[in-house]
């Protein structure tokens, strides 16, 4: 015979809340098993993070991206012998094969041309040659930029993605991967670890970013965007529930010749590098779009670039950017954004950062998440 004890009643009560107040913790309970991968790619380094239902789902998972980006480099390399490298240097009206994916995806990317009124433009290996962007930087007579910019322009190669070729009909025209190639990569990459049936993932090649699902403990990942001038100094962090970030800038790249700070985002339209004002962020579905809107944003500048991303959302383009501005005061910057950007915002640094609060950021506290360098996202 069972027999009630004096206080039952009250101990069931106590185990009824601390099931209720357990629920919260079972919402962020893990999600997964974490599997991080780091290695070399596209000239700089490849971060995978996949959340699996175990260690050797989320290897398998993590080796599919790896094994795309690497593909994707060996397809769009320009450094070394590969199939676009062969384009560069086919004659003039003679067509190249291509194979079915590149020519199509050469066709969408040179048509982002027209639609960033020429801010960003594949084509400008003539003007990166006349900079001498690849080696230690140079500055082209007015001759030589002339030049440059006359075989410059999406107008200079003709792509037939049903006959997978294309044609180069200048002989110094060429096409540069530099401010898309990663963004594709990404994409391509991500879509091989969905495939793969991860419930998460995170990847990072070379501080542009794509995630998706939940964390190993069942939260939204993030992502902290450093200041332009100190790659170090993470100022911002945004969660990213699904999505890329890009960040184009002058931080990292940019040299000192004769007197003269070069930057390596030039502008197509002129030929000269864009005016360096700090940097622009790009968060959007699509790694490939967010790769070329933060170039053709940074070429433009905050108040261009606004107006384009406004036109573009208009043209069912999901996007929105952020410009950090420097002033000359390496303590402040000043911040813009399009509207939408306040829904991404986790945190600010407002020690640093100017004109985000109230009308971007709103009621969030205003501090930096305690997030490792390595993750900002950084120009």
């Amino acid at each position: 015979m069972n027999r009630r004890v004096p206080g039952d009643r009250s101990l069931a009560l106590v185990w009824a809340l601390l099931a209720l107040f357990r629920v919260p913790a079972l919402r962020a309970a893990p999600s997964g098993v974490s599997v991080e991968r780091r290695v070399a790619a596209m000239g700089t380094t490849l971060d995978v993070t996949v959340i699996a239902t175990d260690r050797e789902a989320g290897l398998a998972a993590s080796e599919l991206a790896i094994s795309e980006v690497l593909r994707i480099e060996d397809l769009l390399t320009t450094w070394r012998d590969g199939p676009l490298s062969r384009l560069n240097r086919s004659a003039p009206g003679t067509p190249e094969a291509l194979d079915r994916e590149l020519s199509a995806l050469l066709r969408k990317v040179l048509s982002w041309a027209a639609r960033t009124d020429r801010s960003f433009d594949p084509t400008v290996a003539p003007l990166m040659r006349a900079w001498d962007l690849r080696g230690v930087g140079r500055i082209p007579l007015p001759g030589e930029l002339a030049a440059a910019l006359a075989a410059t322009g999406a107008g200079r190669f003709q792509v037939d993605a049903a006959r997978s070729a294309a044609v180069r009909l200048d002989p110094d025209a060429g096409i540069d991967e530099g401010a898309w190639g990663k963004g594709y990569a990404l994409e391509r990459a991500a879509a091989r670890v969905a495939a793969a049936g991860a419930s998460g993932q995170r990847i990072d090649l070379g501080g542009q970013f794509f995630a998706a699902g939940r964390d190993e403990s069942g939260r939204e990942w993030t992502v902290s965007i450093a200041h332009p001038r100190r790659r170090e100094r993470p100022v911002l962090t945004l969660t990213l529930a699904e999505g890329s970030v890009s960040t184009s800038g002058n931080s990292e790249r940019g040299r000192d010749i004769g007197g003269r700070r070069i930057g390596h985002e030039l502008d197509p339209r002129t030929g000269e590098p864009a005016p360096d004002f700090g940097s622009a962020t790009v968060v959007g579905p699509s790694a490939l779009v967010a790769d070329i809107l933060s170039t053709a944003f940074f070429v433009l500048g905050p108040q261009k670039g606004l107006a384009l991303s406004e036109r573009l959302r208009g043209e069912g383009v999901a996007q929105d950017v952020l410009f950090l501005i420097d002033r000359g005061d390496l303590q402040r910057l000043e911040a813009v954004a399009s509207p939408g950007f306040s829904s991404r915002v986790l945190s600010i640094d407002s020690t640093v950062l100017e004109g985000l609060t109230p009308q971007v950021v709103g009621g969030l506290t205003p501090q930096v998440a305690g997030r490792k360098p390595i993750d900002a996202a950084h120009p």
